[in-house]
C-alpha cells in the first residue's frame, strides 16, 4: 500500500483472541534518581475487527509502564491486563496506583524483557503479588487490604518491605511482608470457615424441609441460630491489647486443664492442635530467618542461630539427624594453641553416618568475580574452596584419630569413621543463569561435600510450611 506522500504504509500486524491473552513486554534502560534501572512496558491492544476477532497492537509509545526495576526494589503500576474486560488498563489496587516492593537483595538488572518478567515473579514475595503476566500488584485474595487502607487520607502509594515497621505519612503507607502474609492467612481461615458454615446451613435446610417430613419419628427440626463470621466492636488500643493477652492466657490454662479429657474424648482434635502449634512455630522461625538474611551478620552469630534452631540445619539432610557437638576438635592443637582443626557442627545421622557442617555467611561470594575463560566459566571463590578444603581436612583427621575420638566420646560408638559426610552452608544462589550453572557444575562434582546456600535452606522451610498448612475442604455444592 502506498500513501499520499509516496511512502509505503506497513499494515499493522493482526493478533487473535488467544494472542492478546499472552502478555508481552518491552524493556528499556533508565536512570531512577541516580540509580540504574529497567522499565518494563506492557504491550496493549485495540479490537480492530469485532466480527473477524482481529486485534492490533497500539504504538509502543502508548504502552503503559508496568514496573520500574531497581536492584533493591520494584516500583509497580498495577493494572488490569485482560483486553476482554471493561476494566482493561485501569488501576488494579484502587487508589494505590503505585505499589513498591522493597527486598534489598541487590539483584542484577535484566537486559531482556521476558527474562525481566520472570525475574520479577521470582523476586516478589510468595503469594502476595500477582505475576507480571497478570498485571502485578496485590493478589485478588488481598483486595480487602488496599480497600480498607484506602481510607487513610491522601494515601496514594503502598510500600511493602521486609522491614518490620508500619506507618503512614506523606501519602505513603508502609507495611511489612510479614504483616501482609499474616492477613493473607487470616483471610484464608475466614474463607474456610465461611464455606463450612454455608455447607452446614444448606444441609440443615434439607434436613428441615425433607428429612423431617420423610421420617418424622427419627428426625426432628433443628433450632436455627444466626452466626456471624466476624464479631465487630470498638475498643481502645490498650483495652484490645489487655483483652487479647487475658484471652490467650485463659485459653492456654483451659487447654492445660482439659488435656486429660481431650486425649480420651477427642485425640484427633488434639493432634490437629499440636500440628497447628508446630506450624505457627515454624512460621515464626521462618520470619526470624528472613529478618536475619536482610542484615549482615557474622559467622559466629549464624553459628549461634543454627545452634538454637537445629531444625533449620536438619533441612540439609535427607535422613533424621541429631546434633552431637558444636565447635568440635577434629585435631588437637600444639602447646602454643596453633594447628587445631575446629569444626562448627558435628551431626549424627540415622544409622552410622556422621556429618561435618561448616557455616559461612549469606554474603559469602561463591564464585570468582571475573570469568576464568571467556565469559562463561566462573571458578569457585577463595572462601568457598577454602571451606570445602577445610571440611575435607576435618573429615580426614576424624578418620585418622577415630579410636581416640570414640574413647573420649562414647556417643560416637554407634557411628563409623567410613561414613562421614561434609556440608558447607554459604552464600546465596546466583540469579545469573551462567553463574548458577557454574556453581551447579562445581558442587555436583564435589563428591564428599554438599554445598547449600542460605536461601535454599529458607526455601525448604517455606515448602514444609506450605505442606503443613491445612488445605481448604472441597466444596460439595
Amino acid at each position: 500500500m502506498v500513501n499520499g506522500m509516496g511512502a509505503i504504509a506497513v499494515a499493522p500486524q493482526p493478533f487473535s483472541d488467544d494472542d492478546v491473552l499472552e502478555a508481552s513486554f518491552r524493556l528499556e534502560s533508565a536512570i531512577e534518581g541516580t540509580e540504574p534501572a529497567r522499565k518494563l512496558f506492557l504491550r496493549t491492544y485495540r479490537l480492530a475487527d469485532a466480527q473477524a476477532r482481529t486485534w492490533h497492537a497500539l504504538p509502543e509509545e502508548d504502552w503503559p509502564l508496568l514496573a520500574t526495576i531497581l536492584p533493591d526494589r520494584i516500583i509497580m503500576r498495577p493494572i488490569h491486563i485482560n483486553p476482554y474486560a471493561q476494566r482493561y488498563l485501569e488501576p488494579k489496587n484502587g487508589r494505590f496506583t503505585t505499589v513498591i516492593y522493597v527486598d534489598d537483595c541487590g539483584a542484577e538488572l535484566p537486559d531482556d524483557a521476558e527474562a525481566a518478567a520472570l525475574r520479577l515473579d521470582s523476586r516478589l514475595a510468595w503469594r502476595l503479588f500477582d505475576p507480571a503476566s497478570n498485571g502485578l500488584g496485590l493478589t485478588k485474595d488481598l483486595e480487602p487490604v488496599w480497600q480498607v487502607v484506602s481510607r487513610i487520607q491522601h494515601a496514594e502509594a503502598l510500600v511493602i518491605s521486609q522491614h518490620p515497621e508500619i506507618h503512614a505519612k506523606d501519602g505513603v503507607v508502609s507495611i511489612s511482608t510479614q504483616e501482609i502474609d499474616k492477613l493473607r492467612r487470616a483471610f484464608a481461615r475466614v474463607t474456610t470457615n465461611g464455606r463450612k458454615l454455608i455447607r452446614q446451613t444448606k444441609q440443615s435446610i434439607v434436613h428441615d424441609e425433607l428429612l423431617t417430613r420423610l421420617d418424622p419419628e427419627r428426625f426432628q427440626r433443628v433450632v436455627h441460630e444466626n452466626h456471624t463470621l466476624v464479631a465487630v466492636r470498638r475498643e481502645g488500643a490498650n483495652q484490645a491489647a489487655a483483652r487479647e493477652r487475658a484471652e490467650r492466657r485463659s485459653n492456654v490454662q483451659a487447654l492445660r486443664n482439659q488435656l486429660g479429657a481431650l486425649v480420651t474424648e477427642d485425640p484427633q482434635e488434639l493432634m490437629v492442635l499440636h500440628a497447628e502449634i508446630e506450624r505457627v512455630t515454624l512460621a515464626k522461625m521462618i520470619e526470624a530467618f528472613k529478618m536475619k538474611l536482610t542484615t549482615k551478620l557474622t559467622e559466629a552469630h549464624w553459628q549461634k542461630f543454627f545452634e538454637q534452631n537445629k531444625f533449620v540445619l536438619s533441612m540439609a539432610f535427607a535422613r533424621p539427624v541429631e546434633l552431637t557437638h558444636t565447635q568440635f576438635h577434629a585435631m588437637g592443637s600444639t602447646l602454643t594453641g596453633a594447628g587445631a582443626q575446629i569444626g562448627d557442627f558435628l551431626f549424627k545421622e540415622y544409622g552410622q553416618a556422621l556429618a561435618i557442617v561448616e557455616i559461612k555467611t549469606p554474603e559469602t561470594d561463591l564464585l570468582q568475580g571475573t570469568a576464568y575463560r571467556g565469559q562463561h566459566l566462573f571458578g569457585p571463590s577463595s572462601p568457598l574452596s577454602g571451606a570445602v578444603t577445610q571440611v575435607l581436612f576435618q573429615q580426614s583427621e576424624l578418620r585418622k584419630r577415630w579410636m581416640n575420638h570414640v574413647y573420649d566420646n562414647p556417643a560416637l560408638r554407634l557411628s563409623d569413621a567410613d561414613v562421614i559426610k561434609c556440608v558447607v552452608v554459604a552464600g546465596r544462589t546466583p540469579i545469573d543463569p551462567i553463574k548458577l550453572r557454574c556453581l551447579e557444575v562445581f558442587r555436583n562434582a564435589c563428591k564428599d561435600v554438599d554445598i547449600i546456600t542460605f536461601d535454599e535452606l529458607l526455601a525448604k522451610l517455606e515448602f514444609l510450611e506450605t505442606e503443613l498448612t491445612p488445605k481448604p475442604e472441597p466444596e460439595l455444592f
